[in-house]
């Protein structure tokens, strides 16, 4: 008996599959909350087969009647081939975008808000260490930094809406970080300006 190798599907290629044959509820039910655990655990399965430390993420329908699905590497370098290697393998779907990498939200005044804590681009200002793409070495000065897990989270994810998630990672050598010492703003950059400075050093 022999067995031919010519149809064996790669684990991308089941993933996506996989998606394909539950694309309607993805798209439609993601925020029903009755079943967005439900959704959420298969996706999260699925996803553990091709790298189990991949994540995901869904955005609203746009006006233009796409919703997107980003898969993460969380910034982990490492993890990119993976990411990268899946989404190359995504299939045209109707209504749908897939993305690699957390991608850049415009706009100049992003804000993050759990319960009573608040963080955004305002309250954080650089310097940096000059090099190429991939050289560059920022200290993050931060209003009210207190190291906590909460206010690392959500600096990463700001860093994440200004840079997308390739550059911030793949962009930077470096990343210290510090309290904001207020007396010393007029000798540093604001965080917005980072943007501008990696996309420079990209040419």
């Amino acid at each position: 008996m022999s067995f031919s190798l010519f149809n064996k599907q790669s684990k991308e290629e089941k993933f996506w599959n996989w998606f394909s044959k539950s694309q309607q509820t993805f798209y439609h039910e993601i925020e029903n909350l009755d079943v967005r655990e439900e959704i959420f655990n298969d996706l999260s399965n699925e996803l553990s087969k091709v790298h189990q430390n991949l994540v995901f993420e869904f955005s609203p329908i746009h006006e233009n009647g796409i919703r997107e699905f980003t898969i993460s590497a969380e910034g982990v370098k490492e993890l990119f081939p993976f990411v990268e290697n899946l989404v190359d393998k995504a299939p045209e779907i109707m209504n749908w975008k897939f993305n690699a990498f957390r991608q850049r939200i415009p706009g100049d005044d992003l804000q993050i808000k759990f319960g009573d804590f608040n963080i955004g681009y305002s309250d954080i200002y650089f310097r940096y260490q000059d090099g190429k793409y991939g050289e560059i070495g920022i200290e993050l000065n931060i209003r009210g930094f207190d190291e906590s897990a909460q206010t690392q989270n959500a600096i990463y994810i700001l860093l994440d809406g200004l840079m997308g998630e390739y550059d911030i990672t793949m962009g930077l050598d470096w990343i210290e970080w510090v309290k904001l010492d207020e007396s010393n703003i007029e000798n540093l950059n604001p965080i917005t300006s980072l943007r501008g400075l990696i996309d420079e050093k990209k040419k």
